[in-house]
């Protein structure tokens, strides 16, 4: 075989090499955006399953609320009950939020709500701390 072609098959070895190598890291760094993206669509739905439950318990508080305003008989247990219940599904929905924002790659800043990249210092919008 011709040396030169023998040279243009290596070189071409070496680029199928390094071509397969990068197809790999492509397809691991696809398959971790993928398994982010369940995990997040996982936690919101869990979100949004709380808040559904909170609104059935704000409907139920209303419901006690109005039937004393009617001059029924209400538990004072049965209402903090439901309102334990609510502070209980905010906590979690707190919860949740933070480990969300915990897997973004971005930050809100607190002070004028701008998203900055989670390496920020300082807000690129106001200046603060972040």
């Amino acid at each position: 075989m011709d040396a030169k072609v023998q040279t243009f098959l290596d070189k071409i070895k070496v680029m199928a090499e390094k071509t397969g190598k990068a197809a790999g890291r492509a397809a691991d760094a696809a398959g971790k955006k993928a398994t982010e993206l369940a995990s997040a669509t996982r936690i919101n739905l869990q979100i949004f399953d709380l808040n559904t439950e909170c609104e059935v318990c704000y409907k139920e508080i209303g419901k006690m609320v109005y039937d004393l305003h009617q001059g029924a008989e209400v538990s004072n247990d049965e209402m903090d009950e439901k309102i334990a219940s609510v502070d209980e599904k905010q906590a979690k929905i707190a919860a949740l939020r933070e480990e969300l924002s915990g897997m973004k790659s971005v930050v809100t800043c607190s002070q004028c709500g701008r998203q900055c990249s989670r390496e920020d210092t300082f807000c690129s919008g106001c200046g603060g701390a972040l």
